[in-house]
């Protein structure tokens, strides 16, 4: 089993003013704390400058992203998109519309999204909240009684389970044809999946005959990882991807996040199931599944509100430290994937430079709504409250403090926009970042934002990374510039 990358040897500021300040959480992190821009000495470029500095370092493609994402042309997955075209003639509109929820964390709305995407059929997309972190519109219950997700309208027809939805796919679109027809292994690999399944959410949820149920889990594992072998791989039928796949793939997914942050168990890059990291790697480097599937850190979060409490071993503690960046490995500069990620990275096809210019544009295009949001950082947390941890909904920014949530998002933009080497440490150094900021209120605003980073909802996974990375390097250089001021008056 691959090991974590060794902390570093000094707790970074950021996370010891993380620690001091409760972290994460449901509320504000500042508990209503008082701040003040009338202290600002504001030393950040401008939006107007940055979107200049993106637009020169920007490749042509990265450039027509949102022309791209509005004509619902896109050439690949996107959680953002409102309508998938794919070659629907010009003023023809989508037979289907799929009903999802808004942060992308259900894995049966996961898998009915990429049998979309896999068999190219053109669909608008609804999103509505989980009951976890938020209420669903009237309008939804009136087609949805139980308040489930996904739900599907194709034809006019309302479809309300995940599984009825593929096979109604499958049928009133059989151009690109998900199921073989006759194959005698479909039925026993969709009943392996399930029995993987069942393994896997009773021993993540419970602390009761740990070794058994681990024991169990792996046996399953290798059972899969030998389908896969007999197979000739990389897919579960061979060559080529089918429903199958599909079906294994957002809980594999959940469990590959999961296991190590829980349980101790890794999947990724693990000796003991070859084939299932091959598998990964084959699913990865496909457009469709590439851009909808999420991060460890979003996923080891987001289960519990959907499943209950998750049971964690002590073993575990290293792992989840890693996943939740508390080692410092949320911290810049941010190790290449040498084969040691917990989370692999080579699969992914997005470099470093390109990560980063994908955070920036997210932060560019939609600022002002951002500033807001980690303004939620210092006000008093929202009532109610709802049942995911680090969901607020209901939580109002501290409006006298958003100029200084402002300049701090500017200077996190202008770094990951100077890259990697001296202009990147310029960017963010004391020298550089304004002046008159409280380092609690970088803190608590920026490690609002920093900690509610979702996968695929707000980005991928390479820009989460690079994006988390780097509001704490903005939190860092923030204190450091306020300890240089404190020492030299005195």
């Amino acid at each position: 089993r691959t090991p974590l990358r060794a902390p570093p040897v000094r707790m970074q500021l950021n996370n010891m003013i993380r620690t001091l300040m409760g972290g994460g959480g449901g509320g504000g992190g500042g508990g209503g704390m008082a701040v003040s821009a009338e202290r600002l000495e504001d030393a950040a470029p401008s939006w107007e400058a940055l979107a200049a500095k993106l637009d020169t370092a920007s490749t042509d493609d990265e450039r027509a992203f949102r022309q791209d994402l509005e004509s619902g042309r896109a050439a690949r997955a996107c959680s953002l998109a409102s309508q998938r075209l794919f070659d629907l003639p010009d003023g023809e509109a989508p037979r289907l519309t799929l009903f999802r929820d808004t942060a992308a964390w259900c894995p049966y709305c996961e898998k009915v999204w990429l049998v979309l995407e896999e068999k190219r059929v053109p669909y608008e997309v609804k999103k509505v909240n989980m009951n976890c972190y938020g209420d669903k519109p009237a309008w939804f219950w009136a087609i949805q009684p139980s308040g489930g997700i996904p739900v599907a309208k194709l034809d006019g027809q309302v479809i309300r389970e995940s599984n009825d939805i593929i096979m109604a796919v499958e049928e009133a679109f059989p151009d690109r044809p998900l199921l073989p027809q006759g194959d005698p292994r479909v039925r026993p690999l969709l009943s392996l999946e399930r029995e993987l399944f069942s393994a896997w959410f009773r021993w993540l949820t419970s602390s009761a005959s740990e070794g058994a149920q681990r024991a169990n889990f792996e046996a399953l594992l290798r059972r899969v990882d030998g389908e896969l072998a007999a197979s000739g791989g990389p897919y579960f039928l061979g060559a080529e991807l089918s429903l199958v796949d599909c079906m294994f793939a957002p809980f594999l997914e959940r469990m590959a996040a999961s296991l190590p942050y829980y349980k101790a168990l890794t999947l990724r890059r693990n000796d003991g199931w070859p084939r299932i990291e091959q598998w990964f790697l084959a699913m990865e480097s496909r457009p469709s599944y590439r851009h909808i599937q999420s991060d460890f850190y979003t996923h080891v979060h987001d289960l519990p509100p959907q499943i209950g409490r998750c049971q964690s071993v002590p073993e575990a503690e290293e792992f989840a430290a890693g996943i939740d960046g508390s080692d410092g490995s949320w911290s810049l500069p941010l190790p290449e994937d040498d084969g040691s990620l917990l989370q692999p990275l080579q699969g992914l096809g997005a470099g470093a430079d390109a990560a980063r210019r994908e955070a920036a544009e997210r932060l560019l295009h939609n600022h002002e709504a951002i500033g807001r949001f980690a303004a939620r950082g210092l006000s008093a947390p929202g009532f109610p409250p709802v049942a995911a941890e680090l969901s607020d909904p209901n939580a109002a920014p501290a409006e006298e403090a958003l100029p200084v949530v402002d300049a701090l998002l500017r200077h996190t933009t202008h770094a990951l926009l100077d890259g990697e080497g001296d202009a990147g440490a310029a960017a963010l150094s004391p020298d550089t970042l304004s002046g008159g900021i409280e380092p609690r209120a970088a803190a608590a605003s920026l490690g609002y934002l920093r900690d509610r980073i979702s996968v695929p909802r707000d980005m991928s996974y390479p820009a989460a990374r690079q994006l988390r990375a780097h509001l704490n390097g903005v939190i860092e250089g923030v204190g450091a510039k306020a300890a240089a001021a404190a020492a030299a008056a005195s």
